[in-house]
């Protein structure tokens, strides 16, 4: 992944510039995949003083092992600046831009908190300086323990690994008086694990112009994810607590109801802020058990149709050479002193047209003389292109059309088998998932129930090929395990206790 972007001194902040700050206007940002998935922050402003440790515990289907692992993230706070909230969020992305912008070239970033605040679109007062400075010791603080839970992007895998944020952190104090005049000497140094990350493309682009208009730290960090999410088809599902609590840091001690309205708000501002489907509650909000919620998330078509990648590429007419165009002229009766100013100043592809008209006439025995060539090039509006007529340049736009529409249909039809093959791939893993999760006994007992509640030809197929232990019975019992899987899913039929 190649994220090159502006050089060192395109941030350098220009002493009393009267144009607008560069990083005001900075909009294509990065996030790193594993911080878009583990929310490392809180999603309140403020966190009590005796806690100072935070732990994500869940189960992930393992492709490699073929079964369900179990990971562990913990993060642990300083005793003196303690864990991080919604605002230290917005300043670790923003450190992220500021090395972004700096080519990944080194896991030392200079820069000072002027910089940071237009990165942030934060007034430059005295206050939010102060801000920072709090801000990035409290990341300085923080200590990470990976039980499978961080992904190391390099070596493919997920790995055990207790790690920091920054190694080292030095703020410049007199960036407060001096503002845009100060000097890049504050530094951090970014921990290894992260740094090794970037540098491995664990990356994905981040609107930065939407990130910093969005005003709830719930649709921020629902924005991340999301974008993360996405990324694999055009539809999330997640169960409702471990996205409450797990992936957008909300109380654990809030209820169904609480949990869904703060949800909800965030949602809401995505919905007109970004390209987030809007759903109806039942829809939004899926209760498929006792205490068992579902969230369902769509993102908007991009209505990008046929026509639309045809009409995309520029058509580019053939070139004419003005030189045989002065000779063409003169053959065809034109003065040369005229054939010379006509070739010279006018659009050759204009003249060019307007000598193929002539010839389309005379050669239907239509006679044109000269003068009808010479007021045609010099007055185009004039001339009405009788049915028939097709120039040079409009065979070759024709052409250059048909091919782009072929182009873009293969392209189309590329894109609805990528998103299909993406799909299945996504049904096939839940099924691995929950089939490898049961025991001998129950997948027996399961096995039997859905050949109970199989259609008339899957049955068949499947009694008919048992006890051959051929592709063909293998493909009838998938097909039957799965439908069953997906209708106790749905909520369609109920398993067998």
């Amino acid at each position: 992944m190649s994220l090159k972007s502006k050089s060192k001194s395109a941030i350098d902040p220009v002493p009393n510039s009267p144009t607008k700050n560069p990083l005001e206007s900075f909009q294509s940002g990065v996030d790193e995949m594993n911080l878009a998935e583990f929310p490392l922050a809180s999603i309140s402003d403020r966190i009590p003083d005796e806690i100072k440790t935070f732990s994500f515990e869940n189960q992930i289907f393992d492709h490699v092992e073929g079964r369900m692992v179990q990971r562990v993230l913990t993060v642990s706070g300083s005793d003196l600046y303690g864990l991080p909230t919604a605002t230290d969020d917005d300043v670790l992305l923003a450190c992220l831009q500021l090395t972004k912008l700096q080519d990944f070239e080194s896991p030392i970033v200079h820069f000072s908190r002027y910089e940071l605040l237009k990165m942030l679109r934060w007034a430059d007062d005295t206050r939010n300086y102060y801000r920072l400075a709090q801000s990035l010791r409290r990341w300085k603080g923080l200590s990470i323990y990976s039980d499978r839970a961080f992904y190391d992007h390099l070596e493919k895998s997920w790995v055990n690994r207790d790690f920091g944020v920054f190694d080292t952190l030095y703020i410049y104090r007199r960036e407060v008086q001096q503002g845009s005049q100060a000097t890049r000497a504050s530094r951090f140094t970014w921990n290894e694990v992260l740094f090794r990350s970037f540098q491995a493309g664990y990356l994905k682009r981040l609107d930065w112009g939407l990130y910093t208009r969005l005003q709830s730290p719930v649709a921020k960090r629902l924005y991340r994810f999301l974008d993360k999410r996405f990324y694999y088809g055009k539809a999330v599902e997640i169960e409702l607590r471990e996205l409450a609590f797990h992936k957008v840091r909300l109380s654990e001690s809030y209820n169904v109801a609480h949990m869904k309205r703060i949800l909800q708000k965030g949602i809401d501002e995505l919905q007109s802020q970004w390209d987030l489907k809007a759903l109806p509650a039942n829809l939004r909000f899926e209760k498929r058990g006792r205490g068992n919620w579902i969230v369902r998330f769509e993102r908007k078509s991009r209505h990008k149709s046929i026509e639309d990648l045809t009409n995309k590429p520029t058509l580019t007419l053939p070139t004419v050479d003005p030189t045989r165009l002065e000779y063409a002229l003169t053959k065809r009766g034109v003065g040369p002193a005229t054939a010379n100013e006509l070739s010279e100043q006018y659009p050759c592809q204009s003249v060019q047209t307007m000598i193929e008209l002539f010839d389309w006439y005379n050669a239907r025995g239509q006679t044109r003389e000269a003068g009808f060539l010479v007021k045609s090039i010099k007055n185009p509006a004039s001339i009405i292109l009788p049915r028939g007529f097709e120039s040079s340049a409009q065979v070759a736009q024709k052409k250059q059309a048909e091919k782009s529409h072929k182009a873009a249909t293969k392209e189309f039809q590329t894109q609805r088998e990528r998103t299909a093959h993406q799909r299945e791939e996504s049904r096939r893993q839940a099924f691995m998932a929950f089939w490898e999760s049961l025991s001998k006994q129950q997948q027996e007992a399961f096995e039997a129930e859905a050949v109970d509640h199989s259609d008339l030809t899957k049955r068949a197929g499947y009694y008919r090929s048992q006890g051959e232990q051929d592709q063909l019975f293998k493909h009838y019992q998938t097909a039957i395990l799965r439908d069953h899987y997906e209708r106790i899913q749905s909520g369609r039929v109920s398993s067998k206790p």
